[in-house]
């Protein structure tokens, strides 16, 4: 069980950790150490965080506001929330958030140890039913749905385990598969993560997606061939999102070919003679004039832009900054969102962005690398900040790559 521990007193961290250390023996791994809410948020990849130990009242961002935020962004980490003293209201919110614990300081070894064991068995039982059969079934549509997500626009949802027993389950090996491409100036206002699922009949379902403006994406799954024919996915496309300027469709034999034909179905629009004429209409991307070591700024300042321009693919952090340039955190946070206008975390997320679009302009590259690449540390939260600051999800922004040289053409 992976565990981050987020306290503003180093003593208290410091305690909390011996108590972790001196049970060797369980399966508990110190994760991390934080002393700020904020950068916890920002900088931790909390989808391989089980366990967040967190005091409530800290400067900044409070452990409660954390913990209603990573609620927010979808993430299930179990929360044990530590206090200096006992308030009603507090402990109702932590719960209200579904915290595992509340406990008030000075923490004992029995209360701390007992907290832990409680969340460890909490753990336990969700994975064991996230796992089961029952959970896959009453939720199959839903993780099909993610399921075909990930092979087609590389997403990273489901574990390898829900993976395999979806595939079991829905009886996916052996299935007939059809994709089709396409583009509509209906610009049906579809969600851009896999909305809709169209059962046609308990032999054929066909997922509906948006991948772009104008630009879709349906794929078919059934266990006959002649079911999902040309004239089927035209009149289904037709009926379900309006009329077509551009389609091709291809048929997939095997789950371990959708996503490379998927590829060849947008490198075919790209290349479309019929679209050469044609200038989409493309949502509107919100630039941010990024401050630059050019500017009039301190030198702790100006020493902070040139870590993050040289080593933004790395771990970045307030205090590691702090460390590499000798000043104290608080004086660094102060003085860069003074001079600068913008917090020392949204500029490493709005610069890490900006390389990210560089890679993403090249619509091969695999959102998981481009990931990894840009440096943040997991897939969801980096679609989460690529949304926020563009306006479009990373799958959006790719495609959309992929008709820019159409307007080019068309201003020529």
């Amino acid at each position: 069980m992976n565990i981050v521990i987020l306290d503003d007193e180093a003593i208290i961290c410091e305690g909390l950790s011996t108590m972790l250390a001196a049970h060797g023996g369980r399966q508990w791994n110190l994760f991390a150490i934080y002393h700020d809410a904020e950068e916890a948020l920002e900088t931790c990849d909390w989808d391989k965080v089980d366990l967040l130990i967190a005091d409530i009242n800290m400067p900044g961002l409070t452990g409660l506001e954390l913990l209603s935020t990573l609620r927010e962004r979808g993430h299930e980490t179990l929360v044990i929330i530590i206090s200096g003293y006992m308030q009603f209201e507090y402990a109702q919110k932590a719960l209200r958030h579904d915290a595992v614990d509340y406990i008030v300081k000075p923490i004992s070894a029995e209360k701390f140890f007992m907290a832990i064991e409680k969340a460890e068995k909490k753990l336990t039982d969700r994975k064991a039913e996230k796992n089961s059969r029952i959970f896959i079934q009453n939720n199959l549509d839903r993780l099909t749905r993610e399921y075909f997500g990930e092979l087609l626009f590389d997403f990273d949802i489901l574990s390898t385990d829900q993976k395999a027993s979806l595939a079991d389950s829905f009886g996916l090996q052996g299935r007939k598969f059809a994709i089709m491409l396409l583009y509509s100036l209906a610009r049906r206002d579809i969600d851009s993560n896999s909305i809709e699922n169209v059962i046609i009949s308990e032999k054929t379902k066909v997922f509906v997606y948006r991948i772009g403006s104008g630009i879709y994406t349906i794929l078919a799954v059934s266990e006959d061939a002649s079911s999902i024919d040309t004239t089927f996915m035209l009149a289904l496309a037709e009926r379900e999102i309006g009329p077509l300027l551009w389609h091709k469709i291809s048929r997939v034999d095997g789950l371990e070919r959708i996503t490379a034909t998927y590829t060849k179905l947008l490198e075919c629009m790209r290349d479309s003679a019929e679209l050469s004429s044609i200038k989409p209409l493309r949502p509107i991307i919100v630039k941010v004039e990024l401050p630059s070591a050019k500017g009039d700024y301190a030198p702790a300042v100006i020493g902070a832009l040139n870590i993050i321009k040289l080593d933004f693919a790395k771990p970045l952090s307030l205090s590691r900054l702090s460390e590499q340039l000798f000043v104290h955190p608080t004086y660094l946070s102060n003085l860069f969102k003074k001079q600068t206008g913008m917090a020392l975390i949204d500029y490493i997320n709005h610069y890490r962005i900006e390389k990210a679009k560089e890679l993403l302009a090249d619509p091969l590259n695999k959102i998981y690398w481009v990931t990894e690449q840009a440096g943040f540390v997991n897939q969801r939260y980096f679609s989460q900040v690529f949304k926020r600051i563009t306006g479009l999800t990373p799958v959006e922004y790719r495609t959309n790559c992929f008709i820019r040289p159409f307007e080019k053409r068309s201003e020529d």
